[in-house]
């Protein structure tokens, strides 16, 4: 029999800091409950993620991909880790999932993991289409141009799940001129070399097993044949190779629907996290768009639907709309209910999945009400993605166990 998940705030409890947790959702609580309800929408599209959930709970066995999608809302992680933990602990932990070298591209990166480099790489965002180098799955890409240069990655859990890992899903360039590499450990001893060669049709991630769990690592480039000039990273999946859930998370300071469609690689480097559930959180910026129009915004979100859709047929894309917030730090900004409005338009007329959290939140004052917004008027404290976080969890759950009771 399928076990019913019992979803209530006392599961916040096997979070950290779960008393202040607990208690700031019991704060707003009233506030939420006057706004809609907190629910997925066209939920019956999910199934097949759930019936990916219910065999994962059910045997213990195989892993399930999530892949979130996102702007600067999602770029420190503090929404998504949030998600990823309450999932892990539920249905078990697979690894971190994919990790981008933001820091080693100068720019913020989430406080659960460090990449760094003594080495100073040429970086470049997808928010910036016309610059050199191809952007791929982590929507940051980094190049050396230098045999022998070294990026390192260490993990700092802060949860009592850990990260070890003991394989990666290495998502670089693959041509003819990259050079190869090695993954070293701690101690500087070489774990697993790997080739990169390939064609512009093979942008799939390589795969590397390891001997033993690791919590940090460094990738070394090789020059092993003339013509080789380069290292292009774009990201890194850890995993651990115990059966759970990977919840993968890319977000990029000032991204939009349209940056993920024109990124060369990305929808193809997709499939290499074999998602069941992608979940797109875009919007924000198009709201401080000022020419941009809803119609051109909805073009635009079916064109990176089906990218994904394209490269992923098996997996069900969720979208959600961003919360509300304020233009010049303290004007309403109108635009934000029309990309919302927009977002569940084009939802509900193609049967996806939609989670409306500026129609369960409301304006931006609920946000300054409850000093869970920063002083820019668009960006939120940490307390405030934590609670958003939450929510999203929320509502998926509560869509699995209705999903779950039927199937009894």
């Amino acid at each position: 029999m399928i076990r019913i998940l019992r979803l209530s705030l006392l599961l916040f409890a096997l979070l950290p800091n779960a008393q202040a947790q607990t208690s700031l959702v019991k704060l707003l609580s009233p506030s939420i409950e006057t706004s809609e309800t907190n629910a997925i929408q066209q939920v019956e599209s999910l199934n097949p993620f759930f019936d990916a959930l219910t065999e994962l709970k059910a045997r213990q066995q195989g892993v399930v991909n999530i892949l979130h999608i996102g702007d600067s809302h999602l770029q420190a992680d503090f929404l998504t880790n949030t998600v990823r933990k309450q999932f892990q602990y539920e249905f078990g932990n697979a690894g971190r999932g994919l990790i981008v070298p933001l820091r080693v591209a100068r720019t913020n990166e989430p406080h659960t993991y460090q990449t760094s480099s003594e080495a100073i790489w040429q970086a470049r965002r997808c928010i910036f289409p016309d610059a050199e180098l191809p952007i791929g799955i982590g929507g940051v890409t980094i190049r050396n141009a230098y045999p022998g240069k070294r990026m390192n990655v260490q993990i700092r859990s802060d949860s009592a799940l850990g990260y070890q890992f003991d394989r990666l899903k290495v998502f670089c360039l693959r041509d003819t001129s990259s050079y190869d590499f090695n993954i070293l450990d701690a101690s500087g001893a070489v774990m697993a070399s790997v080739q990169t060669s390939g064609g512009a049709e093979g942008q799939s991630p390589i795969l590397v097993d390891l001997n033993e769990l690791n919590d940090e690592f460094s990738l070394e480039s090789v020059q092993t044949r003339p013509g080789q000039n380069h290292t292009t990273l774009f990201g890194f999946s850890l995993e651990n190779g115990q059966p759970g859930v990977l919840y993968h998370s890319v977000g990029v300071n000032g991204a939009q629907f349209s940056h993920y469609r024109d990124a060369r690689y990305f929808a193809e480097q997709t499939k290499g996290l074999e998602p069941q559930l992608i979940v797109v959180s875009l919007g924000t910026n198009e709201a401080h768009s000022a020419a941009l129009t809803m119609t051109e915004f909805y073009t635009n979100i079916d064109a990176l639907v089906q990218n994904l859709q394209k490269a992923n047929p098996q997996a069900t894309i969720l979208l959600t709309t961003p919360a509300d917030s304020y233009k010049r730090r303290t004007q309403a900004n109108p635009k934000m209910a029309e990309v919302r409005q927009t977002i569940l338009n084009y939802a509900s007329e193609h049967h996806l999945p939609s989670w409306d959290l500026y129609g369960i939140t409301g304006p931006a004052a609920f946000w300054r009400k409850n000093h869970l917004i920063t002083s820019d008027g668009v960006h939120y404290t940490r307390k405030g993605y934590e609670l958003q976080g939450n929510l999203l969890y929320q509502a998926l759950m509560q869509a699995f166990n209705d999903y779950a009771t039927h199937r009894l």
